[in-house]
């Protein structure tokens, strides 16, 4: 599995004061930290839409760590009973999402070379990432809770259109999660 360790790295992790509120959001939702098939699909239609390399749905924890109930793409499925290459969960000093949910909007970089921020990022050099696009997904109550995604090795000129694609991916997701966990408690 490849590692993104928590060696020290310039990138500066964004403050998260929401975290413990967060926690507890995804806890209420039932969103939890396992492999959704379900969600898998959707990483692959993000892989679709964008023409990106990896895409995902991904919930971030308190402290920022970050697991992905859905994600797809080259390295990301077991081989012969062995661990994929790309595990399901993130530390959050990893990855760009952390930085959408601090936000609360979408993000997305063309070229994460050209942002010293990013460009120092663990992903860079573990998974040679040039380029990433994201949105979060907000509950009914307001809370972020994680995003979809979609990075890839190679630059990208996303548009306003993939912008607002993703937003609706994420809207979508959103929907289903709040569905799901409707349906464990009518059970």
């Amino acid at each position: 599995m490849t590692d993104l360790g928590t060696e020290f790295r310039l990138t500066i992790t964004p403050d998260d004061p929401d975290g413990s509120k967060r926690a507890a959001r995804l806890v209420a939702l039932g969103a939890l930290p396992e492999a959704v098939p379900e969600y898998d699909d959707v990483a692959k239609q993000i892989i679709e839409m964008t023409g990106a390399t990896w895409a995902g749905v991904n919930f971030v924890g308190e402290e920022q760590n970050q697991f992905f109930p859905g994600i797809a793409g080259p390295g990301t499925e077991s081989v012969d009973g062995a661990d994929p290459e790309i595990g399901r969960e993130m530390p959050g000093n990893a990855g760009y999402c952390v930085h959408v949910v601090a936000r609360e909007k979408a993000m997305a970089l063309n070229n994460v070379m050209d942002y010293s921020r990013f460009a120092t990022n663990p992903v860079v050099d573990a998974l040679g990432i040039r380029s990433y696009i994201g949105a979060p997904l907000v509950d009914q109550e307001g809370a972020t809770i994680g995003t979809v995604w979609a990075i890839d090795n190679k630059t990208h000129s996303w548009t306003q259109e993939d912008v607002d694609r993703m937003k609706g991916m994420a809207a979508k997701v959103m929907r289903r999660i709040i569905e799901r966990n409707a349906e464990r408690h009518a059970q």
